[in-house]
């Protein structure tokens, strides 16, 4: 809903560490900036994926800029905005803005200008036989264009309609992009599987919007466009290639962001390091900050684990009960349990990252997403 009144500057009024993060802005919010008045503005929620959701402030349809800027750095991306063609979001119903329906609306009320919303669901695993047919129905209507979707919720969804032996084909689109949360090297491989068409991992936030778009190599790549990207190293190890974002960002200009903490991390070699400034490369997203293992192992270099021991692995999670013990919990695409020497795999590389912990192994039936409705990879705690 818009309303009149706050425009926020870029520096927040108490901030006492060397970056910006969710937690400065998030405390006392939005009276923790310079405020100005007399504007049209808007409030949006981010997801909570990387921490507590948090508000912030946003001309209206501050989207449509964002759509522009990025999709201008793929042809197929900037052909689909450009003749205004068929677009569906397919991400957890517990989101922000449009994609927020956790009732049941009818699929006209869930179309907005040429973007169909499918899911309505908070847990994937509660689809029943109909309710995936009935996705599947409107996507075939439909006819899209262009698939933007949450990686665990499209390859639950691909899953439930080979277990429920939904014969219909479901429509493919000219391109598909995974966004929303972490894409799994499996989960991509899954779903790439069954949809022979171009699919690119794509990264942003509600803060800053889209700030990495896979390119045609599967590196990612900035979107430059009034943002400027920093990595930080994680640690003092100069053998460590994983590195937290940091972003000085203009294109929201209700809420610029100076030197802001992400959270998240991205994994580059040495090379992209030195020329990111001229580049803009990176190898892949490395998950979030606050997942790191003993401030040196990322989620991506525990997907490279998972990944090359086994493909059937649809969805799993390192659960530690406390520091020394995890519980590793998986769901296979076939349901088949894990070789012992699957197990003895992961067990000795996670040695071999200095972790020496005592994990067991339990294949589940479902891994229900967070209160954000993204899934964990990694959760501490009982």
């Amino acid at each position: 809903m818009d309303k009149k009144a706050i425009l926020s500057l870029p520096i927040y009024k108490n901030q006492v560490n060397k970056y910006l993060t969710k937690k400065d802005i998030v405390s006392n919010f939005p009276h923790n900036f310079e405020i100005k008045e007399g504007i049209e503005y808007e409030y949006a929620t981010t997801s909570g994926t990387t921490s507590d959701r948090m508000e912030i402030i946003r001309k209206p349809n501050w989207w449509k800029d964002e759509y522009k800027r990025t999709y201008s750095y793929e042809k197929k991306l900037e052909k689909y905005l450009e003749e205004k063609l068929h677009k569906v979001i397919f991400t957890t119903a517990q989101c922000s803005n449009l994609v927020c329906f956790v009732e049941k609306p009818s699929m006209e009320e869930r179309t907005i200008g040429t973007t169909l919303y499918v899911n309505n669901t908070f847990n994937p695993w509660d689809w029943t036989k109909e309710n995936v047919q009935e996705i599947i129905n409107e996507i075939n209507y439909f006819k899209p264009y262009y698939l933007d979707a949450d990686p665990v919720y499209l390859a639950v969804f691909l899953y439930l309609k080979e277990k429920y032996k939904i014969k219909t084909k479901i429509f493919t689109p000219s391109i598909i992009t995974l966004s929303y949360e972490y894409v799994t090297d499996n989960l991509r491989n899954y779903i790439s599987n069954y949809f022979k068409t171009d699919i690119r991992n794509l990264y942003g936030t509600t803060e800053f919007g889209y700030v990495f778009l896979e390119n045609e190599k599967g590196k990612m790549r900035i979107c430059k466009d009034l943002i400027n990207i920093k990595l930080l190293p994680i640690n003092d190890d100069k053998n460590n290639n994983i590195y937290s974002i940091i972003i000085d960002s203009y294109k929201n200009e209700y809420m610029p962001l100076l030197n802001y903490k992400v959270g998240d991390l991205v994994q580059a070699t040495s090379d992209e390091y030195e020329n990111f400034d001229k580049v803009g490369i990176v190898s892949k997203m490395a998950g979030r900050e606050k997942d790191l293992i003993d401030n040196k192992i990322s989620l991506s270099m525990l997907d490279d684990i998972i990944s090359s021991v086994s493909n059937k692995i649809l969805l799993y999670q390192f659960y530690f009960i406390d520091k020394n013990i995890c519980n590793f919990k998986y769901i296979t695409f076939d349901n088949s349990e894990m070789l012992e020497s699957e197990r003895e795999y992961i067990t000795n590389k996670l040695k071999d990252m200095g972790l020496n912990i005592s994990i067991t192994f339990s294949k589940v039936e479902e891994i229900s997403p967070e209160m954000s409705g993204k899934f964990s990879i990694l959760k501490r705690g009982i």
